[in-house]
């Protein structure tokens, strides 16, 4: 198919072991032949970002995809995201007027309820992303655990962090949406006594209550392996005081050799 010679960079899809197809309209060339040469050329792709401020008044310009929904988006139901969007907004906007993040308590909540109400009011005025009404348990659940720091929570976000990095390098897209991820299932049903200790699980307990905070105390744990995820693992039971109460243990278990190669990912070792 002589034509092609001259044709330049050509875009191909349905890529096989032994062929492929051309993203070319090749009605008025000559019939394809045999063999032939192909130099794969990787073309590259300008991305452009909006800056932050305008991404957060409109997330949904940033991708015609818009958000990233939550998981299970048959359960949770529209308008998720732009809740969660609204709290976050909120959030950040007390805690530049009142220089600290709200406490959980029905003033502090009351006040970031408002302001979600106002963002989502100015955004139905212009004609950008909005819900109908504000989900106003949602807004004050993050508003009332956004000072804490949870190790579960971090590691989630830590490899997406990661994973955006390494597409820092060319190879991969990067996510050109906002993702939002909450676990409000996992709250206590009932009361919980949430008084901090003053230790390192106190966010968590702030969360999930000193009841749960023992439960996980006194968790006997048997791990198998300690390689890469293993030692991560390690770390979190740790961080998360998991088998680290009176009664609590981890036993671990592995038959391999540590050799040099292995403590870039295995960094309980040295």
């Amino acid at each position: 198919m002589t034509q092609l010679n001259d044709a330049g960079s050509i875009e191909i899809f349905d890529t096989r072991a032994y062929s492929f197809k051309l993203r070319l309209d090749t009605s008025g060339f000559d019939a394809y032949t045999r063999q032939g040469l192909v130099e794969d050329v990787k073309v590259p792709k300008i991305v452009e970002f909006l800056n932050l401020a305008d991404a957060t008044k409109d997330p949904a310009r940033c991708t015609p995809f818009g958000f990233l929904e939550p998981m299970d988006m048959n359960y949770f139901g529209m308008g998720r995201s732009e809740n969660l969007h609204f709290a976050i907004q909120a959030t950040h906007a007390f805690r530049d007027a009142e220089d600290r993040y709200p406490a959980d308590n029905e003033a502090d909540l009351a006040k970031v309820v408002e302001l979600a109400k106002g963002f989502n009011n100015k955004n139905k005025e212009d004609g950008i992303v909005s819900v109908e009404e504000i989900d106003e348990d949602i807004i004050k659940k993050v508003a009332a655990y956004s000072s804490c720091s949870i190790t579960s929570m971090c590691a989630m976000f830590g490899g997406f962090v990661a994973q955006e990095i390494v597409k820092f390098t060319g190879k991969y897209m990067p996510l050109k949406q906002w993702a939002y991820y909450d676990v409000f299932e996992s709250l206590p049903a009932g009361p919980a006594n949430r008084e901090p200790m003053n230790c390192r699980y106190d966010d968590q307990i702030k969360i999930y209550g000193r009841e749960v905070q023992e439960k996980l105390g006194n968790a006997k744990t048997f791990m198998i392996g300690a390689g890469a995820l293993g030692c991560e693992y390690a770390k979190a039971f740790a961080l998360m005081g998991l088998a680290c109460g009176e009664s609590g243990s981890v036993t671990v278990t592995d038959n391999d050799n540590i050799e040099v190669s292995n403590l870039n990912r295995q960094f309980l070792f040295r």
